[in-house]
């Protein structure tokens, strides 16, 4: 499909949601929520800091890989899609890490969601927060395209249990629990019964990493309209990476493992698709376990990326990345600012989660400005 051809949009000619503050909808006590879930989340900061002796985040705690790559904004992309970084064709510096979204340092072999966080160099243009002196744009997405919980007030419950759940249960009993919700999804499926969304995570296939696609989940601004984004495997063989079981065989570091044995000998290439609100009722923007149907809005092309082979073995890479590098869907560009409440909250508890990680470990919170300031 070309990403040039609006004839294969037809759904181009719609007239999208335009962007406005209104659609958000805080309720009264939602940063009261959100200061509970902060103080709950830094408890479990606190317990893997004295469990490791080092500070980890408190979720995506596992890098299963850190690449270097670029990113390239097609040309001629319809109007209503170049907004923001891609709104004219450039090719930027970027620096992403897969990662399992655990606040634990887990088997690979346990089941759960992945996350791939992008890190966009040499942006420039309006700040989400002004004068914050950065030129970086963040990406933070993961292998679903709905989040397990609406808002705040559904995280405030259940959400907090399944983080401590997350994080403190021991490795032996967590497998348990992921080959019994594999077990009970392959019983409930052919009777078109769904597992409750939290439960669902655990019966994920251990999929390789490099052939997921990876996705914002909750919606964000685009320009002058609403989206959420995703980004995929483009070239053959990512293509042939998606479904691939890990092999029970493989060991506790299987993710990694599988990451540097890929790019030791092969390029890999993505694309990024964006799909912009049609329809505030059908795609909210408070509910991030809401689907966007893709026949309501199909997804657009609007970039590449493309990771040449590297060594993503190094000890100086993946340290700055595990504790220098903090990724955080807030830090970038007003046109691209996160929405919904789900993503207010995560800008309280990613930003939380950086500040104690970097105070423990003694490292200061640094933005690279250029691509000679990742480490090879």
């Amino acid at each position: 499909m070309s990403h040039t051809d609006s004839r294969t949009h037809p759904n181009l000619v719609t007239t999208f949601v335009r962007y406005s503050e209104d659609l958000e909808q805080r309720e009264p006590d939602e940063d009261v929520l959100i200061e509970q879930i902060v103080r709950s989340l830094r408890r479990n900061n606190e317990w893997a800091a004295k469990k490791y002796k080092h500070a980890i985040r408190d979720a995506h705690a596992k890098g299963l890989g850190v690449m270097r790559g670029e990113l390239a904004v097609y040309p001629n992309l319809p109007r209503p899609f170049r907004q923001g970084l891609f709104a004219n064709p450039n090719t930027y510096p970027v620096i992403i890490r897969l990662s399992s979204t655990a606040g634990a340092i887990r088997s690979d072999q346990i089941r759960g969601v992945r996350g791939m966080a992008l890190k966009v160099l040499d942006v420039s243009g309006q700040r989400i927060i002004p004068d914050d002196g950065h030129t970086t744009q963040d990406f933070v997405l993961v292998n679903s395209d709905t989040f397990p919980f609406a808002g705040v007030r559904s995280y405030a419950g259940k959400g907090m249990r399944l983080a401590k759940i997350l994080a403190r249960t021991p490795d032996p009993l967590l497998r348990a629990a992921c080959t019994l919700a594999r077990g009970a999804s392959r019983i409930l499926t052919p009777l078109h019964v769904r597992l409750p969304e939290a439960v669902q995570l655990f019966a994920r296939p251990n999929d390789h990493v490099l052939g997921e696609t990876y996705h914002s989940a909750a919606p964000l601004r685009y320009g002058d309209h609403v989206a959420k984004i995703c980004i995929t495997p483009l070239s053959d063989p990512v293509k042939r990476l998606t479904g691939q079981r890990i092999p029970r065989s493989a060991g506790e570091d299987a993710h990694r493992a599988s990451v540097e044995q890929f790019l030791a000998r092969d390029n890999a290439e993505y694309e990024v698709r964006v799909q912009l609100c049609t329809d505030p009722g059908k795609m909210p923007v408070e509910d991030a376990t809401a689907h966007w149907s893709t026949k309501d809005s199909p997804p657009v092309p609007v970039a590449r990326i493309r990771i040449p082979r590297q060594d993503t073995s190094s000890d100086a890479l993946r340290t700055y990345a595990e504790d220098v590098l903090s990724f955080n869907s807030w830090n970038g560009l007003a046109d691209h600012k996160p929405m919904g409440s789900i993503n207010r909250l995560k800008r309280r508890v990613y930003d939380a989660s950086s500040e104690f990680r970097h105070r423990v470990n003694k490292i200061d919170r640094v933005e690279p400005t250029t691509a000679s300031d990742i480490p090879e």
